[in-house]
């Protein structure tokens, strides 16, 4: 009798439970998924940037997908190609690449709102320009997105690339 009695207010409390109740469930188990995928991708995005940092290329782009959509301040939807080229460009022009004060936060999805596991990113990227010796500081903000097997899918970059080619100039 225990035993019915038990089943039976289960089944009453399950049948209770209204749509708003559910949607709600559902958007908070949406939501510690996201913050779960959020804190994984974001060791790898540091990860990422710790590469960077010390021009270890091949850990950096075995990152990515194969295609990698990479989106730099000056263009758009580029190619892992052309991410490889910039990234080894950029390191032939500079050195003591830092990126400082970093901070992350999670991505979320254009409908809920919700976490998706994406990663953003601000900072500010500090380096010397090996020709001239010159200081560079810029601030920073990125947008990481990933695949079920944590490799980087989109790569979206902000900051102000004129200002340092402006600076050279000038120099």
């Amino acid at each position: 009798m225990k035993k019915t009695l038990f089943i039976f207010s289960i089944f009453l409390f399950v049948a209770c439970v209204t749509d708003d109740d559910k949607a709600k469930i559902n958007g908070a188990n949406q939501f510690v998924s996201g913050i779960e995928k959020f804190e994984k991708n974001k060791e790898l995005v540091e990860k990422g940037f710790d590469a960077f940092e010390a021009g270890n290329f091949e850990e950096l782009f075995q990152m990515s997908t194969e295609d990698l959509i990479w989106n730099p301040p000056q263009a758009d939807s580029l190619s892992k190609d052309d991410y490889k080229a910039q990234t080894k460009g950029w390191h032939a022009e500079f050195e003591n690449i830092r990126y400082v004060d970093r901070q992350y936060f999670p991505g979320v999805d254009d409908s809920l709102y919700l976490p998706n596991g994406s990663v953003r990113s601000y900072g500010t990227w500090k380096s010397n320009h090996k020709a001239t010796g010159m200081e560079f500081s810029t601030k920073y903000y990125s947008v990481h997105e990933f695949d079920e097997n944590g490799l980087q899918t989109t790569i979206y970059e902000f900051f102000d690339r004129g200002d340092i080619f402006l600076k050279l100039l000038q120099e």
